[in-house]
């Protein structure tokens, strides 16, 4: 076996480990729920068999060579495939889901998506961990979780992080980075879940939504989603904490740092708050005529679901089905605020608002190009984390390819429902959910739902979570030589 190949043996296992040591983590609730320990196989096992299988694969193969894009993309292919089979594992030997359902389960967790087939009433609290630890840790990235535990230096850690669609650097080095970035996450969550605790949620409860809110994954605890508890405060503190993990770390790090002044020119903070300011009003208008019909409750629910859209998290103050009869004006708006996503270098999916703020800003530097004389120097600029960036033509061909085939992708899921026979808003709506990693449903997506539908949103998170181009060429590397 070649070195490359040796390579990505060795850190597929110790990929697996990783997941291995996730799976025992809910075995700790036992402690607090010791009725629950009749469920202790469901994770000890295939937990125990990915600690042990993958200790085994990063000792015997272990080798120091440098890590090429392609070996690094494989690897990235790989250790996302392995940590959704092991995920869905638990499900199928508790005998909580069937097989397709737990794959799909494991993918919405790992993706930060929220949509769920299982039903949180009858479900025991050991699988509701569960379904948070997948979300929490797959918001900071299986890359980042392998190069914070990586010791030593590696050649090409870069790559790997690269691969899963991470481009931010809070500091010079890759390792550095991904350890800060844990560090910033951690703490949230220890905050977020006293807060929630505070204001009245259960422990349980506090702990399960602090990491669904951070990770903006939604998978909650109960049926009515944020809604259940009926509290103010409780909607508040959600809110923050999914401002917080739609923002990109890099962003984080100079907030944390006292940066101000370069947090506020950043172009995905400014197209946030545009998107807010612009679609409140017009969900608002839309709530409080067809459902709400008081406007300080109706502006209440409209600010959080939209907040809930655009951070791509998918918690509710309402029920699905009350959700669906929201009228097509809020429901688009939705569509709309899913697709634009969260920031890049974030736990958020959808576009992204970088890529959305420098096509919008594209239409007024053309339009300024027409107007003024040949002569005149036109600055396409744009301030992103930190520092100001030129957008040069390359760059915005790239932007604008992933534009095309994002929405090209989510064109052909939207068929697909449209085929089974779903309405055209609701098909809007849940693929926009699915390929946004959002997790917000009008009731579609349930255990009875078509198969080819359940594949393609499975499909749709995986692309999405990754983004398109780690997929589209890892799929391309058994066809390279016929390229």
């Amino acid at each position: 076996m070649d070195p490359q190949s040796r390579l990505i043996v060795s850190d597929s296992g110790f990929l697996l480990m990783c997941t291995g040591g996730a799976l025992l983590l809910p075995l700790l609730l036992i402690v607090a729920y010791p009725e629950e320990i009749v469920y202790a196989p469901s994770f000890a096992i295939p937990g125990l068999i990915a600690l042990f299988t993958g200790l085994v694969l990063w000792k015997a193969f272990k080798v120091e060579a440098p890590l090429e894009r392609r070996q690094a993309l494989i690897l990235i292919g790989i250790s996302w495939a392995i940590a959704c089979g092991f995920g869905a594992i638990p499900f199928i030997l508790g005998a909580i889901l069937g097989p397709l359902d737990s794959l799909f389960e494991a993918v919405s967790g790992w993706t930060t998506t929220g949509l769920t087939m299982v039903d949180v009433v009858a479900c025991p609290r050991i699988f509701l961990l569960w379904r948070s630890v997948m979300q929490f840790v797959g918001g900071a990235g299986l890359a980042v979780i392998m190069l914070t535990a990586i010791i030593g230096p590696k050649s090409g850690v870069a790559r790997i992080y690269s691969a899963e669609a991470r481009a931010e650097r809070l500091l010079p080095a890759i390792r550095s980075t991904t350890r800060l970035i844990v560090k910033i996450y951690l703490i949230y969550f220890v905050i977020g879940a006293i807060l929630f605790y505070i204001v009245g949620m259960p422990l349980f409860d506090s702990i399960n939504h602090s990491m669904g809110a951070l990770s903006t994954g939604g998978f909650s605890t109960q049926v009515g989603s944020i809604g259940a508890y009926q509290s103010v405060e409780i909607e508040v503190v959600a809110m923050v904490l999914m401002l917080l993990g739609s923002m990109s770390f890099a962003l984080h790090y100079l907030l944390l740092s006292g940066k101000l002044s370069k947090v506020v020119k950043d172009i995905e903070l400014k197209v946030t708050y545009i998107a807010i300011i612009i679609f409140l009003p017009i969900v608002t208008y839309a709530l409080v005529h067809s459902f709400y019909h008081f406007p300080l409750l109706g502006l209440r629910h409209a600010l959080f679901c939209v907040i809930s859209a655009l951070t791509t998290t998918g918690y509710m103050t309402t029920s699905a089905q009350t959700m669906s009869r929201f009228g097509h004006i809020a429901l688009f708006s939705f569509v709309i605020l899913m697709v634009l996503g969260g920031s890049t270098g974030s736990t958020a999916g959808g576009l992204k608002r970088y890529r959305v703020g420098v096509m919008v800003k594209s239409i007024f530097w053309e339009i300024k190009k027409r107007l003024l004389p040949e002569s005149a120097v036109i600055g396409r600029t744009v301030w992103h984390v930190g520092e100001k960036e030129t957008i040069t033509s390359d760059l915005f061909m790239e932007l604008s390819v992933f534009v095309f085939a994002y929405i090209l992708l989510y064109i052909v899921g939207v068929a697909v429902f449209l085929i089974n026979g779903y309405p055209i808003m609701d098909s809007l709506f849940e693929y926009a959910s699915a390929q946004g990693t959002v997790g917000l449903s009008i009731g579609i997506t349930v255990p009875n739902m078509p198969v080819s539908c359940k594949i393609m949103e499975i499909i749709g998170m995986i692309l999405g979570r990754l983004e398109l181009w780690a997929i589209l060429i890892l799929m391309a590397i058994p066809f390279e030589r016929r390229l």
